[in-house]
Protein backbone atom coordinates (compact mmCIF):
# COMPACT_ATOMS: atom_id res chain seq x y z
CA UNK A 1 0.00 0.00 0.00
CA UNK A 2 2.87 2.36 0.74
CA UNK A 3 4.19 1.95 -2.83
CA UNK A 4 0.73 2.84 -4.14
CA UNK A 5 0.74 6.15 -2.24
CA UNK A 6 4.32 6.95 -3.29
CA UNK A 7 3.37 6.40 -6.93
CA UNK A 8 0.16 8.43 -6.57
CA UNK A 9 1.97 11.39 -4.98
CA UNK A 10 4.64 11.18 -7.66
CA UNK A 11 2.02 11.21 -10.45
CA UNK A 12 0.42 14.34 -8.99
CA UNK A 13 3.77 16.04 -8.27
CA UNK A 14 3.22 16.12 -4.52
CA UNK A 15 6.53 16.91 -2.84
CA UNK A 16 7.77 16.81 0.73
CA UNK A 17 5.83 13.89 2.18
CA UNK A 18 6.53 10.91 4.42
CA UNK A 19 4.64 7.64 4.25
CA UNK A 20 4.52 5.39 7.29
CA UNK A 21 2.85 2.13 8.15
CA UNK A 22 -0.11 2.44 10.50
CA UNK A 23 1.82 0.23 12.89
CA UNK A 24 4.57 2.85 13.26
CA UNK A 25 2.53 5.80 14.50
CA UNK A 26 4.42 5.88 17.80
CA UNK A 27 7.70 6.23 15.89
CA UNK A 28 6.26 9.19 13.95
CA UNK A 29 5.24 10.83 17.22
CA UNK A 30 8.70 10.23 18.70
CA UNK A 31 10.37 11.89 15.68
CA UNK A 32 8.06 14.86 16.10
CA UNK A 33 4.72 15.30 14.40
CA UNK A 34 4.96 19.10 14.46
CA UNK A 35 6.47 19.19 10.99
CA UNK A 36 3.29 17.83 9.43
CA UNK A 37 0.40 20.05 8.38
CA UNK A 38 -1.62 17.31 6.72
CA UNK A 39 -2.29 13.75 7.80
CA UNK A 40 -3.79 11.25 5.35
CA UNK A 41 -4.96 7.97 6.83
CA UNK A 42 -5.71 5.14 4.42
CA UNK A 43 -7.91 2.30 5.66
CA UNK A 44 -9.26 4.72 8.29
CA UNK A 45 -12.01 2.30 9.27
CA UNK A 46 -9.30 0.44 11.21
CA UNK A 47 -9.52 3.28 13.75
CA UNK A 48 -13.10 2.76 14.90
CA UNK A 49 -12.11 1.68 18.41
CA UNK A 50 -10.80 4.54 20.52
CA UNK A 51 -9.65 2.18 23.26
CA UNK A 52 -6.60 0.98 21.31
CA UNK A 53 -3.03 2.26 21.45
CA UNK A 54 -3.09 2.81 17.69
CA UNK A 55 -6.12 5.08 17.94
CA UNK A 56 -4.55 7.02 20.81
CA UNK A 57 -1.35 7.54 18.80
CA UNK A 58 -3.30 8.61 15.72
CA UNK A 59 -5.41 11.02 17.79
CA UNK A 60 -2.23 12.69 19.06
CA UNK A 61 -0.81 12.80 15.55
CA UNK A 62 -3.96 14.46 14.14
CA UNK A 63 -4.13 17.20 16.78
CA UNK A 64 -4.17 20.63 15.10
CA UNK A 65 -3.64 19.10 11.66
CA UNK A 66 -5.71 18.93 8.50
CA UNK A 67 -6.86 15.32 8.35
CA UNK A 68 -8.03 13.21 5.44
CA UNK A 69 -9.47 9.80 6.25
CA UNK A 70 -9.69 7.36 3.34
CA UNK A 71 -12.01 4.38 3.74
CA UNK A 72 -14.29 2.22 1.65
CA UNK A 73 -16.21 1.24 4.79
CA UNK A 74 -16.53 4.16 7.24
CA UNK A 75 -19.49 2.45 8.94
CA UNK A 76 -18.44 -1.08 9.73
CA UNK A 77 -20.58 -2.27 12.63
CA UNK A 78 -22.36 0.56 14.43
CA UNK A 79 -22.87 4.31 14.44
CA UNK A 80 -20.12 4.76 17.00
CA UNK A 81 -17.62 3.74 14.28
CA UNK A 82 -18.24 7.02 12.49
CA UNK A 83 -18.33 9.09 15.69
CA UNK A 84 -15.00 7.63 16.79
CA UNK A 85 -13.34 8.51 13.50
CA UNK A 86 -14.78 12.03 13.63
CA UNK A 87 -13.24 12.46 17.09
CA UNK A 88 -9.81 12.32 15.47
CA UNK A 89 -10.39 15.91 14.33
CA UNK A 90 -13.57 17.10 16.07
CA UNK A 91 -14.28 17.64 19.76
CA UNK A 92 -17.21 15.31 20.40
CA UNK A 93 -18.97 17.74 22.76
CA UNK A 94 -17.99 20.97 20.96
CA UNK A 95 -18.16 19.97 17.31
CA UNK A 96 -17.64 22.53 14.56
CA UNK A 97 -20.10 20.68 12.31
CA UNK A 98 -23.01 23.04 11.57
CA UNK A 99 -26.15 22.04 13.46
CA UNK A 100 -24.47 19.23 15.41
CA UNK A 101 -22.54 20.85 18.25
CA UNK A 102 -22.56 17.65 20.33
CA UNK A 103 -21.58 14.56 18.36
CA UNK A 104 -21.87 12.30 21.39
CA UNK A 105 -25.48 13.30 22.00
CA UNK A 106 -26.39 13.13 18.30
CA UNK A 107 -25.02 9.61 17.79
CA UNK A 108 -26.22 8.30 21.17
CA UNK A 109 -29.81 9.40 20.48
CA UNK A 110 -29.77 7.72 17.08
CA UNK A 111 -28.30 4.53 18.52
CA UNK A 112 -30.85 4.53 21.36
CA UNK A 113 -33.64 4.71 18.78
CA UNK A 114 -32.20 1.71 16.94
CA UNK A 115 -31.59 -0.27 20.14
CA UNK A 116 -35.23 0.10 21.16
CA UNK A 117 -36.39 -1.89 18.12
CA UNK A 118 -36.19 -5.56 17.26
CA UNK A 119 -33.64 -6.17 14.52
CA UNK A 120 -35.07 -7.31 11.22
CA UNK A 121 -38.56 -5.90 11.75
CA UNK A 122 -39.98 -3.48 9.17
CA UNK A 123 -39.90 -0.70 11.80
CA UNK A 124 -36.23 -1.40 12.53
CA UNK A 125 -35.30 -1.39 8.83
CA UNK A 126 -37.18 1.88 8.27
CA UNK A 127 -35.38 3.42 11.26
CA UNK A 128 -32.01 2.24 9.93
CA UNK A 129 -32.79 4.02 6.67
CA UNK A 130 -33.83 7.30 8.31
CA UNK A 131 -30.86 7.09 10.71
CA UNK A 132 -28.44 6.71 7.78
CA UNK A 133 -30.07 9.68 6.06
CA UNK A 134 -29.71 11.82 9.21
CA UNK A 135 -26.05 10.92 9.61
CA UNK A 136 -25.38 11.63 5.94
CA UNK A 137 -27.36 14.89 5.80
CA UNK A 138 -26.47 16.37 9.18
CA UNK A 139 -22.87 15.22 9.62
CA UNK A 140 -21.17 13.52 6.72
CA UNK A 141 -22.09 16.06 4.05
CA UNK A 142 -20.00 18.59 6.00
CA UNK A 143 -16.89 16.44 6.39
CA UNK A 144 -16.88 13.89 3.61
CA UNK A 145 -16.25 13.65 -0.10
CA UNK A 146 -18.12 10.56 -1.18
CA UNK A 147 -17.65 8.90 -4.54
CA UNK A 148 -19.10 5.56 -5.52
CA UNK A 149 -18.05 3.66 -8.62
CA UNK A 150 -21.40 4.47 -10.29
CA UNK A 151 -21.01 8.19 -9.48
CA UNK A 152 -17.55 8.24 -11.03
CA UNK A 153 -18.82 6.49 -14.16
CA UNK A 154 -21.75 8.91 -14.41
CA UNK A 155 -19.98 12.21 -13.69
CA UNK A 156 -16.52 11.49 -15.07
CA UNK A 157 -17.44 9.49 -18.18
CA UNK A 158 -15.43 11.79 -20.47
CA UNK A 159 -12.31 11.37 -18.33
CA UNK A 160 -12.75 7.60 -18.34
CA UNK A 161 -13.15 7.45 -22.13
CA UNK A 162 -10.14 9.70 -22.76
CA UNK A 163 -8.07 7.64 -20.32
CA UNK A 164 -7.37 10.57 -18.04
CA UNK A 165 -8.84 8.25 -15.42
CA UNK A 166 -8.96 4.51 -15.74
CA UNK A 167 -10.91 1.84 -13.96
CA UNK A 168 -9.03 -0.87 -12.10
Amino acid sequence: MMDYWRETFHQFSVLGFDIESLGKLDAVLEKGAGKYSYIIIDEAHRFRNEMTQGYEALHKLCKNKKVILVSATPLNNKLADIKTQLKLFQNEKKSLIPGVPNLEKFFNELQKSLDSLEKGTPEYLATVKTTAEQVRDKVLKHVMVRRTRSEIKKHFEKCLTTKVLKER
